[in-house]
């Protein structure tokens, strides 16, 4: 766990610009504190086959998204990585494939019932962790994080 006393590192020229600690390690940290959070809840619920990848896939599916290339362009892979991800959520019961009605090329995918229960538990582990951050930041100091994540990933592709 990281202390209040860590600060952002990055280098340029050999030379860390700010603290003693780079900058992708502390992100690397933030990410796996919500990936343990959302692994034990789902394990807890009776979950514990979803692939990591599948968590970030199925709440964008749980928001909408409807095709592969949604969940490629919001997940930032590979369609061989989707394809894959896709067959396994398939294959464990989480997502169900549908022909589209308006195009016969094309693949829907839905949430099944285990999928969007999936969906639900992953997002009460996204909210806990975020009131513990809220918690630890304040509220002005959270909005902020996001505010500046949120500036930083846009146009991040």
């Amino acid at each position: 766990m990281m202390t209040s006393r860590a600060r952002s590192s990055s280098v340029v020229g050999g030379e860390p610009l700010i603290g003693p600690v780079p900058l992708p390690w502390l992100l690397r940290r933030t990410n796996q504190r919500y990936r343990t959070a959302i692994r034990s809840c789902l394990a807890e619920r009776g979950f514990d086959e979803l692939p990591q990848p599948g968590y970030w896939a199925l709440m964008i599916l749980s928001r909408g998204a409807t095709d592969a290339s949604q969940l490629i362009g919001e997940m930032g892979v590979s369609k061989q990585a989707v394809s894959k991800l896709v067959d396994a959520l398939v294959t464990l019961g989480f997502v169900d494939r549908k022909p589209n009605t308006s195009d016969r090329r094309r693949t829907d995918l839905r949430l099944s019932a285990k999928g969007r229960q999936a969906a639900d538990v992953i997002g009460e582990a996204v909210r806990t962790t975020e009131e513990s951050l809220m918690s630890e930041l304040g509220a002005k100091g959270y909005e902020d994080l996001v505010q500046m994540l949120t500036q930083l990933t846009q146009g991040a592709d």
